[in-house]
């Protein structure tokens, strides 16, 4: 499938608005001033309707959203129903595996998931269905995601400001196209690819203990300390615990409701009030 077709399947699954976020918020204090912000995606960037792959695998979300990707390619609702029940089967039989061998938090890659559920389905023609087509297009059915009020225009304004910006995510190969069309530019117009740390790429999750150990290494490699590395995320254990456990500064960000974490942990509940505290 051609990436128009992509970008016209995406652009069709976006609310047409971005998602509001408080329009007040205490500025945090950060110390020493970032040199490097990264940012979480899915509930950080854009506002997704059922969360990351991690969160779809342990709600065993989106029945429907298999039946509706069947039909699309012209297979059986029948089919659609199997592939709502194998597809988390063979997700948490690689989690299994990979704990058996001492990792923690393993990520899929989730066109591996589809190849093995096309291959077992009866009118599979590989020079017809293409794994990652139908992995987007399913992905878009069960969880489109909306940009969320602000935010390019504050990473816009990080990056002109000199400050370094990455990415540090559990993600799959469609976040990408997805984050570009919610942003309207390509990763490579705002973010440093040597500080895009994504779970697909790495083959861990977070908040396993090595994603941010990566993390932490890349700072001191380029002559920082972690401390001038923030990281900005939603989710108080993937991202907040995650990242302080191995010295990097972080900020909760809260667009809606306030998460319960202890009272040292900065918190942000829109994109002007980050702008402030890294301008400091």
């Amino acid at each position: 499938m051609s990436k128009e077709q992509w970008t016209t399947w995406i652009r069709e699954a976006m609310p047409e608005s971005p998602v509001s976020t408080f329009p007040e918020g205490a500025v945090p204090s950060l110390d020493p001033r970032p040199a490097v912000v990264l940012f979480d995606v899915y509930g950080t960037l854009v506002a997704p309707a059922l969360g990351d792959l991690e969160a779809q695998v342990r709600n065993r979300a989106g029945r429907e959203s298999f039946t509706a990707t069947a039909r699309q390619f012209g297979f059986s609702h029948e089919a659609g129903l199997r592939w709502a029940e194998d597809f988390y089967r063979i997700i948490d039989e690689e989690h299994a595996s990979c704990r058996a061998l001492g990792i923690f938090r393993a990520e899929v890659l989730i066109e591996k998931v589809w190849e093995k559920l096309l291959r077992d389905t009866p009118g599979y023609r590989p020079e017809v269905h293409d794994p990652k087509d139908v992995a987007l297009y399913r992905e878009l059915q069960a969880n489109p995601v909306a940009v969320y009020e602000g935010a390019a225009d504050a990473l816009t304004w990080l990056r002109r400001s000199g400050v370094v910006l990455g990415l540090a995510s559990n993600a799959q190969f469609y976040t990408v196209p997805v984050l570009e069309a919610c942003l309207g530019v390509t990763l490579e117009e705002l973010f440093d690819p040597q500080w895009i740390f994504f779970s697909f790429e790495l083959g861990f999750a977070k908040p396993d203990p090595h994603f941010f150990r990566l993390a932490k290494t890349r700072a001191l490699r380029s002559g920082l300390t972690p401390e001038q590395v923030l990281v900005v995320g939603n989710d108080p254990g993937n991202d907040v615990a995650a990242s302080r456990a191995h010295g990097l500064q972080a900020v909760l960000f809260e667009p809606g409701a306030v998460k319960q974490v202890g009272e040292d942990v900065p918190r942000v509940a829109n994109f002007q009030t980050l702008w402030q505290a890294v301008a400091g």
